[in-house]
């Protein structure tokens, strides 16, 4: 793994509250720009509340021009932007966790790379957080999806409910907005763990903004139900050893 330098808070937002943003990337050049611009305009809208932001690439081994397209936008915001590249692909949750590493925020968050959940979702979420929420999430009302991806992150979810957390959304989410004090229990957990699924079972009592998520307009998931089975499955290999250690908090 390679990175380079983290970035730093903006001289002018030294006295803000810092939102950090972790967004692995594999085969994303397209969607990188059109994000990005998405991401400048959330910016203005914190700014605004007294919120500086601090972006998190993380490039799991992609083999397009993902890397050269972060690096520009580095060179473009070094204070904002920070790169950190895998030597190769290790999966969206080990890309998501080695982020982590990096986060320096008063907050954090995941946000994909491919556009298919809204990032105007950071500023209300952040409203929320700043309203003294420390675990807000963005729960899909409707997604759209192939009917088969909607089938089988039906049986997923309802897999999830009956064996692991039986109040879990039933749609499921994959946007998570943190408060700092929740950061070393996701931060020390095991590598592989599902941190949506380890963030629900802490217990803080989350805030929920629902939306509409929209069809995939670049790439496609390669978060396939095979995954999703072996990431129950190992939910439910944690859960048998009970407490916090089942779930590889140290």
């Amino acid at each position: 793994m390679t990175d380079t330098a983290p970035s730093q808070p903006h001289p002018d937002a030294v006295a803000h509250k810092l939102v950090s943003i972790v967004i692995p990337v594999y085969w994303n050049e397209a969607s990188l720009p059109l994000l990005f611009e998405e991401l400048q305009k959330q910016e203005a809208l914190l700014s605004e509340r007294g919120c500086a932001l601090q972006l998190i690439f993380v490039d799991d081994g992609s083999g397009d021009r993902s890397l050269d397209v972060l690096l520009a936008l580095k060179a473009r915001r070094p204070e904002m932007v920070t790169v950190v590249k895998l030597a190769r692909n290790f999966g969206a949750i080990h890309s998501s966790k080695v982020g982590i590493n990096y986060v320096t925020g008063d907050c954090f968050m995941w946000l994909a790379a491919d556009l298919q959940d809204p990032p105007q979702l950071v500023t209300p979420m952040v409203d929320l957080w700043l309203a003294g929420k420390k675990y807000v999430l963005a729960a899909r009302a409707t997604r759209e999806d192939p009917a088969t991806t909607k089938f089988f992150s039906r049986i997923y979810y309802a897999l999830v409910r009956l064996f692991v957390l039986p109040d879990y959304p039933r749609t499921g989410f994959d946007i998570i907005l943190m408060d700092k004090t929740i950061y070393p229990f996701i931060r020390d957990s095991s590598k592989n763990i599902n941190t949506s699924l380890l963030s629900y079972w802490l217990g803080f009592k989350p805030a929920v903004i629902e939306y509409e998520r929209p069809a995939r307009e670049h790439g496609q998931s390669r978060w396939t139900f095979a995954k999703k089975l072996t990431s129950v499955n190992h939910e439910l290999r944690r859960n048998e050893h009970g407490n916090g250690n089942g779930w590889g908090i140290e």
